[in-house]
């Protein structure tokens, strides 16, 4: 499963400097399979912006 968290655009790059938005987690402007399901409601970045999380499920097996 695939998690996207806070935004990590730097919105002040282009003047040397280090500013975020503080938008706390991605929520899709559109449904999926759409092209703004990939652009964030809150900060208006697309989802790459966004720290990614993957939750890794691990299948335990017996062995006798």
């Amino acid at each position: 499963m695939v998690r996207y968290k806070e935004c990590q655009k730097n919105h002040a790059a282009r003047v040397g400097g280090h500013a975020v938005d503080g938008c706390r987690a991605f929520m899709p402007s559109g449904e999926e399979g759409t092209s703004s399901a990939f652009i964030c409601a809150a900060c208006g970045c697309h989802r790459n912006f966004h720290r990614r999380e993957v939750e890794i499920e691990v299948a335990s097996c017996e062995l006798f």
